[in-house]
């Protein structure tokens, strides 16, 4: 069975300054002492019953989720519900979790993870100056600056009942979700305050790269998008959730840009496009729930590549959403793409837990119809002429802002800047149809600018 508790409070919510506090918060309390245990305790109580409580920090939602085998609800919720209500946040516990998220910054995304790199280099330059700017890991410096009470003052701020959506799922005994819901509503204090405001997104018309010089870097890690206006609710959504898929879904190989890039070519892993902001869920290749956000950005993402490569597979790439969005998707790319999504996304709700994250996020964003239902019902409904005409509305390939994560950044700066042509050799053989696309792609017109090209140490981001 498991529990999901979510709060609408995530590193948006973090104080100028102490950027980071939230997920601090979030990690002391799935992971420090609570109640009347400490945190090594609390781990010997979970083990015999192999429960599991952890939690996940957005931009707009942090939620809390614990696992167990129904046998041992009554003393898992227990716990569970310590953790909540009671969770110690004890200076030793505060220094272990915070070291351990100063590592997760600087050592693993920083140093170790280019790819996860680049698509949050992409949020900092698409929401500069944004709440969303900024990871939920935070910054370098803020971590060095915030202390335990500032933590335990956070708590008390956003995780508050009037914030919550609770939910359980499984065969757990029925009195147990009425002492969950009630237990949550305990969670009121003077001290907690409404959701931040958020800006808009800053209004970028034309192109512009942001380069992360990481001199270790052996390939080349790209990502671009551009904010939209369009979140589960509205009626926009369905569609653009078909065209990311013909785009790029996630690992899989019906997206143009996948058979395009790797496919036909092979120059890298996968490359991918989304409608909303997506994380993976573990090892699995699907959405990871209860990462709802109120502002929303249509991303493609080219996982590494040669440097060689890297220039032509951004010019591949946005030639490809420029000739979809002008030329638009016939009806049997339509219905391909369409007969594809209708049974690969019931894949997403394949376990009691995973349905109900979907079921919570349909209450965050006041949605009636459940996920699926309502996303197979709008897609029945699609022609070409209304797809079209929603894709022309929200996907302007001019306003792509580009992120990438490179050693060689001003070498990869002047290349965009001078749309210098950008000649392609394979390692085996490829089609005479590939080749003779590729002279048109290498002096495919970028149109950036160096003054629209930053180049930023990786030292200094975040």
């Amino acid at each position: 069975m498991t529990f999901r508790v979510a709060f609408e409070a995530g590193s948006a919510s973090d104080p100028a300054g102490y950027e980071g506090v939230t997920r601090l918060a979030a990690e002391l309390m799935a992971g420090g002492g609570a109640g009347a245990l400490s945190y090594a305790e609390l781990s010997r109580a979970l083990y015999p019953m192999a429960g599991r409580i952890s939690a996940h920090v957005e931009r707009d939602m942090t939620v809390f989720v614990g696992q167990v085998h129904r046998d041992h609800a009554d003393a898992f919720y227990a716990l569970f519900r310590d953790v909540l209500l009671q969770p110690r946040m004890s200076e030793e516990d505060f220094g272990r979790v915070r070291d351990q998220q100063r590592d997760a910054l600087v050592v693993s995304l920083r140093s170790a993870d280019d790819e996860e790199l680049g698509k949050q280099a992409l949020q900092s330059l698409m929401y500069e100056g944004h709440p969303y700017a900024h990871p939920a890991l935070g910054t370098e410096a803020a971590l060095a600056r915030v202390r335990v009470d500032d933590v335990r003052a956070q708590r008390a701020r956003v995780f508050c009942a009037g914030r919550s959506i609770v939910g359980i799922a499984g065969d757990y005994p029925e009195p147990l979700a009425e002492r969950l819901r009630s237990d949550i509503s305990q969670l009121t204090s003077a001290q907690c305050v409404g959701r931040r405001v958020l800006p808009a997104p800053p209004d970028v018309e034309r192109r512009r790269v942001l380069i992360v010089r990481k001199p270790e870097a052996q390939s080349v890690a790209v990502s671009m998008g551009f904010p939209i206006d369009v979140q589960r609710d509205d009626p926009d959504y369905p569609a653009l959730v078909l065209v990311a898929a013909w785009l790029g879904q996630h690992r899989q190989f019906i997206g143009r840009l996948m058979q395009q890039i790797r496919g036909e070519r092979g120059l890298n892993y996968g490359d991918y496009a989304y409608a909303e902001h997506f994380t993976q869920e573990g090892w699995s290749t699907f959405p990871l729930p209860n990462v709802a956000r109120r502002q929303q950005h249509f991303s493609i993402w080219l996982r590494p590549l040669r440097p060689e490569t890297a220039h032509f597979a951004i010019r591949l790439a946005i030639r490809e959403l420029t000739q979809l969005v002008e030329g638009g998707m016939d009806q049997e790319e339509l219905d391909r793409v369409r007969a594809f999504a209708d049974r690969y996304y019931a894949l997403f709700l394949q376990t009691s837990s995973r349905r109900l994250g979907f079921a919570m996020d349909d209450a965050y964003y006041g949605v009636d119809a459940a996920y699926l239902e309502r996303l197979r019902e709008s897609w029945r409904a699609l022609t070409p002429e209304t797809l079209n005409a929603t894709m022309r509305r929200h996907l302007t390939p001019d306003r792509l802002q580009i992120a990438c994560v490179a050693s060689d950044a001003e070498q990869l700066a002047e290349a965009l800047a001078t749309d210098a042509e950008s000649p392609i050799t394979y390692r085996s053989e490829v089609s005479a149809a590939v080749l003779a696309e590729d002279r048109d792609i290498v002096a495919y017109p970028l149109q950036i600018p160096r003054d629209r090209i930053r180049i930023q140490p990786v030292d200094t981001l975040f």
